[in-house]
């Protein structure tokens, strides 16, 4: 996609959600839906009937250019919904501000396993949506989504969290113990000021890294026993 674009996209997105959070702190719930419809149609061309009523493949070929995710795009829409559910969420609207809620966290979760980097403009408003969403209680696949997302903000103590909250809920299943591991593995080559920034010290690292290795050898030596 030509850069020029996404730069433009960027920067009308900069003046929306400027108008979106002036909004928010006015509590102005029903014009800050009229804001985020405006938005759609600005930026994509459509409308909040209409990406409601995509399918979740729907929803992710619409930030796609080419067969490839757009991180920007992706980013922005994912922002616009989480604002639409927090509007929708002032109106207790309580199903429909979960809806958006839950599409917003999908397209983080794809933009992020695309191995993409968080837009700047979007890492505040994707930190408050992963902090609302610990509200509810969540299917495994969102919780998947929540520490993957929590780890590529950087957040490393709420990504743990996240993470063995979603290791739980699929019961330590090997294959998710194995992602654990890798990324424990991955934040111990970091630095120790980094570390400190993820509030996750080098320590306790290394020995919730250990207890998910303990798990998944347990859980492999019980497996050649039967």
């Amino acid at each position: 996609m030509p850069r020029d674009y996404l730069l433009r996209l960027i920067e009308q997105f900069g003046m929306i959600w400027r108008r979106v959070l002036r909004f928010k702190q006015l509590r102005r719930y029903d014009d800050g839906l009229d804001e985020v419809e405006k938005a759609y149609g600005q930026l994509f061309s459509l409308n909040s009937k209409f990406i409601d009523l995509l399918p979740d493949d729907g929803l992710l070929n619409l930030v796609q250019t080419y067969g490839e995710l757009d991180a920007d795009k992706c980013a922005v829409l994912a922002t616009l919904l989480a604002a639409e559910g927090d509007f929708h969420a002032g109106l207790h609207h309580t199903d429909e501000a979960y809806r958006r809620y839950e599409r917003a966290l999908l397209l983080y979760g794809a933009l992020v396993r695309a191995g993409r980097s968080l837009p700047s403009e979007t890492r505040q408003a994707t930190a408050d949506l992963l902090a609302t969403l610990e509200q509810y209680e969540l299917e495994p696949p969102a919780l998947d989504d929540i520490w993957r997302v929590y780890a590529a903000l950087h957040q490393h103590a709420r990504a743990e969290d996240a993470l063995f909250s979603w290791l739980e809920a699929v019961e330590f299943e090997r294959e998710s113990l194995i992602q654990g591991v890798t990324w424990y593995e991955t934040l111990l080559t970091l630095s120790d000021t980094d570390l400190k920034a993820g509030d996750l010290p080098r320590g306790e690292i290394a020995e919730s890294h250990a207890q998910l290795q303990a798990i998944l050898r347990h859980g492999e030596t019980e497996a050649r026993r039967n």
